[in-house]
């Protein structure tokens, strides 16, 4: 018996298996909506508590991480909503935490993870889930519940904002 079903049962045990397993899948879903690291640990907080009050629900144990990367981005949303944050805001606090954290922190982030933190948000979700979580297309798009063609859209403007902003980070780069 996986994990995963016997978690379904109230095995705790198997429960923190199954977190231990996707919690960094999870964090990086949370990181690329909300930004703010505090906003984060909420989110993922309440998602733990969703996902263990809500287990014995999921009626098929292979889309468990669909179903619970479903519920964190939920979660997600639900800070953004509950503390009015609006789009600017949410660029402004990016900018500022990516410069934070270069001066707080002696390991800086990488041209692309920059890059990535620069894109739109609903943009950056889609790259952050299919390249770091390795999720298909068809799950993202049933996670986002937007249409498949969405998120291959999504993922397209998305390769191209990012070629172009790294071929100008190179071109800077090179002229110094």
């Amino acid at each position: 018996m996986s994990d995963i079903k016997r978690a379904m049962n109230g095995d705790k045990q198997a429960f923190i298996n199954i977190i231990e397993e996707h919690k960094i899948a999870l964090y990086k879903v949370m990181k690329a909506i909300l930004q703010n690291e505090d906003d984060v640990c909420d989110a993922m907080q309440e998602t733990l508590i969703d996902i263990y009050e809500n287990i014995h629900k999921l009626q098929k144990e292979k889309y468990f991480k669909t179903w619970a990367t479903r519920i964190a981005i939920n979660e997600c949303y639900h800070i953004i909503r509950k503390q009015k944050i609006n789009q600017d805001k949410i660029v402004k606090i990016q900018t500022e935490t990516v410069a934070q954290e270069k001066e707080n922190s002696s390991i800086e982030k990488t041209d692309i993870e920059i890059a990535i933190s620069k894109l739109d948000k609903d943009l950056r979700v889609v790259v952050v889930m299919y390249y770091y979580n390795n999720l298909k297309v068809n799950d993202i798009a049933e996670v986002l519940q937007i249409p498949a063609g969405t998120v291959k859209s999504r993922l397209s403007r998305a390769r191209e904002s990012l070629f172009e902003s790294l071929k100008q980070e190179e071109v800077s780069t090179s002229e110094k």
